[in-house]
């Protein structure tokens, strides 16, 4: 049954008026529930079968009678008081009442100030309700009835566009009689306070009320429109291993790996509307319609050909634009499971999705429909997910209406408060099922199947059982995770036959808080492959990951895509930390014949001003095992090692909000022996034979939101 809205706010009121007249509870105190729940509080009250409590955070809540263990109910103060009783069933405890011009004017104990009809009054009995007169000599008021007063509605210095609902002033006051209360007209309409230092806003103000921004109703009272442009325009100069090409530009260079710098920007803008029903306030929404169209002008400039297009003669730059519909779906509330607004709601269409709390297995907007909810108070909340993907565009990673021929399901569950308050618990169950396929990429190359080894199409079906959590465990920030990925790869392209997957993965993060500084350790784990004809795969691979761990964009391992050097794949896709040899992150198929990664890492963040934050980030990097480097370049003896990575960056907010955020930084791997082995060349020729460079990237990216 759903639980009234309006119930609850004034029961949140009696709460208060309860507490603030309620003797304190001893410092000590309590409040053990039924439910197992232990709650230390500082008041209690009673009132009509209902225990209301603070907490030692100032927070206001109740509970039935029945459900509390200790201590006795008896020995609980019972509160009474004023109360307001209306015909809707509303009973309100007050601490003022006065009569004017039909209404009776009201005051709650929080020192709100409201107003009803005369003839909703149940109880006190209009005639104990004192009437506001004007003091003796002042002239007398008006006989005629009183219109509702309206509360005046101030207009802003500059035009705006913003939908102000038609207000009346309030009514003439007798001269010294001073206005107690001013009624609104609806709960959205309340002025700006006048004085020298209040900033009432302008057009292009985020901080101005706006209809289309959802802070006032567009239809009725609880019908919102919000309205949202993105622009997202990142800057990257970067030096990446790159081969010379079929085709080399520099016709007296007699290298293998050729000249790895490069320029890259891709501006993307995004343009959003939602249409929804609701107070989300408390309760979810009702019902939701939303779509978001984006666009995007990429451009690549290389110092090499036959990289950027599989025709030498496209040269070295490459110049794109691609649009799309990144989100376009309807959600629906199916019931409300509890008085405590849980809820069950359903979402179809193009949505985002990610699947545990650092995007390790799945992060992605994708077409789907997805049941989730909560229950238990919020104690519990759940999600049952159904993905037909959709192909993405090669260079603007953007969505296409083309179907991927892969299918994805996710079920998870939370449970917070689990172990200690503010540590959530999560169970997964993941399972992906890639369908057998031929697919070239929008430069012509061919991404699936991988055109290593065995290049037959083949069927990828893979489940992953997991385990995460992340929250507070006393004064420590905690975040981890545990995969176990098992399943089968029809014809792996490395092993040229059926695999069997069994795979792991682990990941850990611990930091603390002192004053403005946050220090991280991290520690990653994915499990590698050694034997790449024992038909087994061990390699950890994920569906989609996008992982914000061990530094994220702030670590040149996780950000950049590192290629191997004409094999038609990459030792790792950008925004992920495996290795796993995928010839494209959303094109390509998952690789569970790959090296695995073992990571320690150190990070610093420091809250230099409310607007800038600066971070640190290094990490030490290894292989787990690298048969399946050997095999796959023909070259044994690969060492573990691959290097130290370093980063370091800002993220500046110059109006301490989200509209406009600049994140600039410079990351980089000091590469060890086994990347060395890698990308170093070994040749007889004169002037041939150099080692591998250190790589590096720079970057500036700015995000403007309205």
């Amino acid at each position: 049954m759903a639980f009234p809205i309006r119930r609850f706010v004034a029961f949140l009121a009696a709460g208060f008026l309860l507490l603030s007249t309620a003797g304190p509870a001893r410092a000590d105190e309590v409040l053990v529930l039924k439910d197992g729940r232990k709650i230390p509080v500082v008041k209690l009250a009673r009132r009509e079968g209902q225990v209301v409590f603070e907490t030692t955070r100032g927070e206001v809540f109740s509970v039935p009678e029945s459900q509390v263990v200790s201590p006795p109910v008896e020995s609980i103060p019972d509160y009474e008081g004023q109360m307001l009783t209306l015909k809707d069933g509303r009973k309100i405890p007050v601490t003022r009442l006065v009569r004017r011009g039909g209404l009776v004017l009201l005051e709650t104990a929080r020192g709100e100030r409201f107003s009803v009809p005369e003839d909703q009054v149940v109880s006190p009995s209009l005639e104990s309700i004192p009437t506001l007169e004007p003091p003796p000599g002042t002239p007398a008021t008006p006989t005629a009835p009183t219109p509702e007063p309206k509360a005046e509605v101030p207009q802003p210095a500059e035009p705006t566009t913003t939908a102000a609902r038609p207000a009346a002033p309030p009514p003439a006051m007798p001269e010294g009689v001073a206005p107690d209360f001013v009624p609104l007209p609806d709960r959205w309409s309340i002025a700006y306070p006048d004085g020298p230092r209040i900033v009432k806003g302008r057009l292009v103000d985020p901080y101005n009320q706006n209809i289309l921004k959802g802070d006032k109703p567009i239809l009725g009272e609880r019908t919102f429109l919000v309205l949202t442009g993105t622009i997202d325009a990142p800057n990257e100069l970067r030096r990446l291993p790159i081969g010379s090409g079929v085709s080399t530009a520099n016709s007296n260079q007699l290298e293998f790996f050729g000249d790895g710098k490069q320029y890259f920007t891709s501006p993307r803008f995004f343009l959003s509307a939602e249409l929804f029903h609701g107070q989300t306030a408390f309760r979810p929404k009702t019902w939701a319609i939303k779509l978001t169209g984006a666009g995007n002008v990429n451009f690549l400039a290389l110092e090499e050909l036959n990289n950027v297009d599989v025709d030498v003669r496209e040269g070295k730059t490459r110049f794109r634009q691609h649009g799309s519909l990144e989100e376009a779906f309807a959600e629906v509330k199916l019931a409300d499971v509890s008085p405590y607004y849980d809820f069950m709601s359903v979402r179809a269409g193009i949505q985002p999705f990610v699947s545990d709390f650092r995007g390790l297995v799945f992060s992605e907007q994708q077409l789907g429909a997805r049941l989730f909810g909560n229950f238990a108070n919020n104690r519990w909340s759940y999600n049952a997910t159904y993905f037909d993907l959709l192909e993405r565009e090669t260079n603007s990673e953007l969505l296409t209406f083309d179907r991927r021929e892969q299918q994805v399901a996710v079920a998870n569950v939370f449970r917070q408060d689990t172990f200690a308050l503010g540590h959530t618990l999560s169970l997964s169950y993941h399972f992906s099922k890639d369908d057998a396929s031929t697919h070239y990429d929008s430069n012509g190359f061919l991404v699936r199947p991988a055109k290593i080894g065995s290049v037959r199409p083949h069927e990828v079906k893979v489940h992953y059982a997991g385990l995460a959590g992340d929250g507070h465990l006393g004064r420590l920030n905690v975040s981890y995770a545990l995969y176990q990925a098992f399943g089968e790869d029809e014809d792996n392209p490395l092993e040229g036959q059926k695999v069997d997957v069994s795979a792991r993965l682990g990941a850990a993060e611990l930091s603390f808080d002192k004053d403005w500084a946050r220090f991280r350790f991290t520690a990653f784990f994915a499990s590698g492959d050694n034997d790449p004809a024992d038909g087994k795969g061990h390699g950890f691979d994920s569906i989609y990951d996008n992982s914000n761990f061990a530094g994220g964009p702030f670590s040149f391992w996780s950000r950049s895509g590192i290629p191997l050097t004409q094999t038609g794949v990459l030792l790792k896709t950008p925004g992920s930390l495996l290795p796993d040899l995928r010839s494209n992150k959303f094109e390509g198929q998952a690789s569970f014949v790959n090296p695995g990664l073992l990571l320690g890492g150190l990070g610093l963040d420091l809250e230099l001003t409310p607007k800038l934050k600066a971070l640190f980030n290094a990490n030490y990097l290894r292989f787990h095992r690298t048969g399946s480097l050997e095999y796959l370049l023909f070259q044994p003896g690969i060492r573990k090692e691959i290097g130290i990575d370093l980063g370091m960056g800002v993220l500046y907010r110059p109006l301490l909000n989200e509209n406009i955020v600049i994140t600039a930084g410079v990351t980089g791997l000091i590469t060890g022996k086994g990347l060395d082995d890698i990308y170093s060349s070994v040749c007889g020729v004169p002037g041939c034979g150099a080692e591998s460079k250190n790589l590096m990237n720079v970057f500036l990216n700015l995000k403007l939101t309205y």
